[in-house]
């Protein structure tokens, strides 16, 4: 036979036993190391042993103190019992107790106590005790709430005159009401709303001198920063400011003070650090000033630059101070661009009166050619920053109408002169007319009137809107547009009895406003200054109000000329304009 396959390698491979080799612990080495920990045991265990053994005895000495035979005890109850008889007596006979009175009753009490602690082991109470306890309680806190209320009654007549006086007093009424809460708490007197009242009152007192020392602090620092005395004046601030902080954070709950009060000290400190630094920037400007008199440009722009560089010193190190106003670095960086730029203004502006001129003229197509070449140059001036051409200055916005609506530019001029009536005493011409829709829409590009119709007055419009179309017709024409004065409106009107007969002619039913220039016009080709719509009238542009006047439609009639003062915000149906050129 031959050999069969031979037996395969098991997988398993015996690993070495962990054990051999470890070192074996004897009993010598673990009483070394625990020997230590044991005996600190040991040692505690004997010392709360010790500790319940004597307490114990003690507890049991106490106990054989504590108790005495029947007959001592009962001449403890006997003794308070006298003690409560004798202050009774006194009681009912005496028109007022005395300490020693009430110290009668504290003896009772304290005899009975100890009786009942002697019969009984414990200090346990029992009716009688109770009774005593209360009376007296109350009589104390009795004698203390009348102390307190005398006290405070006293404080307040005292405050009225000398607030510091009635501090003590106050506190004294508030260590009564402290003493019946707690050492006379059955007496059932103990409030602590009264407590807590009068604890305000003395707060509120106690915060005047903190009070009154942050706005005196205040007061100099003002007098010292009007001197000019700028770092002085910081210190100042910086006193008032903590002592705001000081008094916000104990009496803000009995004192009101003023809103955001450290925030504003803390502006005027900051303010008064940057005092130094804006009196640099007022002498710089000032030597621009004078430069730009002498004609010397050079000097100025050097002038205005340092004063714009020194306003952004300001604005970095004390951004809070009341100068660090974005509008000042406008205007000096505005003054500064104008000197860079001032020859080239000065001839932007030239061309600018060629402009007005040939629109005086009527020269339309001239007059659009310089608009059109003003827009270019004035949008260049304008990214340069020089705050004389910016998108929103006036010069920059009526080339910039005139140059998109050319249009209208050409129609205006071919027209307008054929509707301005002269006034015999007046230095103004009228328009013939009220505005008419077509015309308003024309020049301002929307029309507000409530019933549209181009022929009839525009109506409904405000007072800013009807002086903003005064505005842009004075860019059409070059020259100036305004509403009427009321005295060039009444000398216009002359006689009002006549103006109003004029009126009356092809007003068929009182109610419906006329297309513009159809009734007859006056002597002077005016039409329409009475009725139809009420027309604005000039007023300050301080004024909240202006006069509307000549009267409309539903105006009943009057002897003279009908006016009246509206809000300039006015908005009706029946009030309009008309325009004067100067």
């Amino acid at each position: 036979m031959t050999p069969g396959p031979p037996k395969p390698k098991p997988d398993f491979i015996p690993a070495p036993d962990p054990r051999v080799g470890r070192p074996k612990v004897s009993l010598t080495q673990l009483w070394g190391k625990f020997q230590i920990p044991l005996l600190l045991a040991v040692l505690a265990a004997l010392g709360v042993a010790s500790l319940i053994l004597y307490t114990a005895e003690r507890r049991t000495t106490r106990q054989a103190d504590l108790v005495i035979a029947p007959e001592q005890a009962e001449a403890l109850r006997l003794r308070s019992l006298e003690r409560e008889a004798a202050f009774e007596k006194i009681r009912q006979e005496s028109f007022e107790l005395k300490e020693a009175d009430i110290a009668l009753l504290e003896e009772a009490l304290r005899l009975q106590e100890e009786y009942i602690a002697a019969r009984r082991s414990v200090g346990t109470d029992d009716p009688r005790q109770q009774s005593l306890r209360r009376r007296l309680h109350l009589l104390r806190g009795e004698r203390l709430r009348y102390d307190s209320d005398r006290a405070e009654a006293e404080a307040l007549v005292l405050a009225k005159t000398d607030e510091a006086a009635a501090i003590p007093l106050l506190r004294q009424a508030i260590a009564c009401e402290q003493e019946i809460e707690k050492k006379w708490g059955f007496s059932g007197l103990a409030d602590s709303g009264r407590r807590a009242r009068l604890d305000t009152r003395l707060r509120r007192l106690e915060s005047v001198s903190l009070w009154q020392k942050g706005r005196a602090d205040e007061a100099v620092a003002e007098q010292l920063y009007a001197a000019g005395k700028f770092a002085a004046a910081a210190d100042k601030f910086n006193e008032a400011i903590a002592s705001e902080t000081d008094f916000i954070a104990r009496y803000r709950d009995v004192r009101n003070t003023e809103f955001g009060r450290a925030d504003k000290l803390a502006e005027r400190r900051e303010t008064a650090l940057s005092g130094e630094a804006w009196q640099g920037i007022l002498a710089r400007r000032s030597e621009a000033e004078a430069a730009e008199r002498k004609g010397d440009w050079s000097t100025a722009t050097r002038a205005w630059q340092d004063a714009v560089d020194a306003f952004a010193q300001l604005l970095l190190h004390f951004p809070k101070s009341s100068f660090a106003d974005r509008t000042q670095e406008a205007a000096l960086v505005t003054r500064l661009n104008f000197a860079r730029f001032r020859d080239e203004i000065f001839a932007l502006r030239a061309r600018g009166e060629q402009l007005r001129s040939a629109l005086r003229a009527r020269r339309a197509d001239d007059a659009l050619r310089l608009a059109d070449e003003l827009v270019v140059e004035a949008r260049r001036l304008g990214s340069a920053n020089t705050g004389a051409f910016l998108l929103e200055s006036a010069e920059r916005s009526e080339v910039e109408y005139l140059a998109l609506n050319a249009a209208v530019v050409r129609s205006v001029l071919a027209t307008i002169d054929q509707n301005l009536r002269p006034i015999p005493g007046l230095a103004v011409r009228f328009h013939r007319t009220e505005i008419p829709q077509g015309l308003y829409a024309a020049v301002m590009g929307a029309n507000p009137s409530a019933a549209r119709r181009e022929a009839n007055p525009v109506e409904s419009v405000t007072y800013a809107e009807a002086e903003a179309f005064a505005t842009r017709l004075g860019w059409i024409l070059g020259a100036k547009v305004r509403l009427p004065t009321t005295a060039e409106f009444t000398h216009a009107v002359g006689d009002p009895a006549k103006a109003a007969a004029l009126a009356k002619q092809g007003n068929s039913d009182g109610m419906t406003l006329k297309p513009v220039g159809t009734t007859p016009p006056d002597a002077n080709g005016v039409h329409d200054l009475l009725g139809n719509v009420e027309e604005w009238a000039q007023a300050s542009p301080a004024e909240s109000r202006a006069p509307i006047l000549g009267g409309s439609i539903l105006t009943p009639p009057s002897p003279g000329l009908p006016a009246q003062t509206v809000s300039k915000r006015e908005r009706n149906r029946t009030l309009g304009f008309r325009i004067v050129i100067e």
